[in-house]
């Protein structure tokens, strides 16, 4: 085990939390960067012909990042902190610091878990799957504003659901004959709608080339608000399926991805989407995959 690892973002939330306790008993040399303390901190990044550096220093304690060589970031909105919403006096401080973190992440060597702009091709949802199309089937997909448009999609399939375009966290919900009032609000704006697909929800987890798979048992059209909470299991998946998913998740430029995939009751492996993000840490507790520790070892290896 080699390297300096920095942990970025909120410690007391999950998924931080456990990275940075298997950091710990990995007896890994890091460094954990409370975002919330960054209010008051200080950051600086330079560039010379070696490459990024910078440093950041927080309660006196600097941590230079000419060291780092694995970062493991969950940054928030930093406007919505309660640090800076009580303290609007702040503001230009709060964000000087963060553009400059946000600039050596961009920029450094060190094996960054996610960069900000490789989050990006979440942002648009037809963006990401024209990627994801190469790698897995997709949904048939219409973003549309026309009721007619959709009229006509629907009759295609057997059933229609519909959800955010954006990066936006959406539920998924089924359309019904019950929102025929609502389609006139169509014209307003696009949304998306795609067919719905059936069979068994499978999540998985690429960190760097290990996979973690899951399958999720529920009714519910979405599972992540299914109100039983469904049933996550551990599973195989074929070679090929890892394959694509290591190679999907490499092309996307990340390190860490959760992908929504469905073992549809055609046979087909659909792929809904890639998080870039992923709160893994619901499907690690239920399943004992180490997924954290992976990261941590990920973090270390750089």
């Amino acid at each position: 085990m080699k390297g300096f690892a920095l942990v970025l973002g909120l410690p007391h939330e999950p998924p931080m939390a456990a990275v940075i306790a298997e950091l710990v008993r990995l007896g890994a040399p890091h460094a954990v960067v409370d975002q919330r303390r960054l209010v008051s901190g200080r950051a600086q990044t330079w560039w010379t012909m070696d490459g990024a550096g910078g440093l950041i220093d927080v309660d006196g304690t600097q941590i230079c990042l000419d060291d780092v060589t694995g970062v493991y970031t969950r940054l928030t909105t930093w406007a919505d902190l309660p640090e800076v919403i009580a303290n609007p006096g702040v503001l230009d401080q709060v964000r000087g610091t963060h553009e400059a973190i946000e600039a050596w992440l961009e920029t450094t060597s060190a094996r960054v878990i996610n960069r900000t702009s490789a989050n990006d091709s979440n942002n648009s949802k037809p963006y990401q799957a024209l990627i994801i199309r190469d790698h897995f089937q997709i949904p048939a997909t219409l973003v549309t504003n026309s009721p007619v448009a959709l009229a006509e999609f629907r009759q295609e399939f057997d059933g229609v659901i519909y959800k955010s375009v954006s990066g936006e966290r959406s539920i998924v919900t089924a359309l019904s004959d019950a929102d025929a009032d609502r389609l006139h609000l169509l014209t307003n704006a696009p949304v998306q709608f795609q067919e719905q697909v059936r069979g068994i929800d499978v999540r998985v987890h690429v960190v760097g080339a290990e996979v973690f798979a899951s399958s999720i048992e529920s009714d519910a059209v979405d599972y992540r608000y299914d109100p039983s909470g469904g049933a996550i299991r551990p599973v195989e998946v074929s070679d090929e399926v890892a394959g694509e998913c290591v190679a999907l998740t490499k092309r996307l430029g990340l390190e860490l991805s959760g992908i929504d995939l469905r073992y549809a009751d055609d046979s087909r492996v659909v792929c809904f989407e890639v998080n870039p993000s992923p709160a893994y840490i619901v499907y690690e507790r239920a399943t004992g995959q180490p997924i954290a520790a992976a990261i941590a070892r990920r973090l270390c290896s750089a």
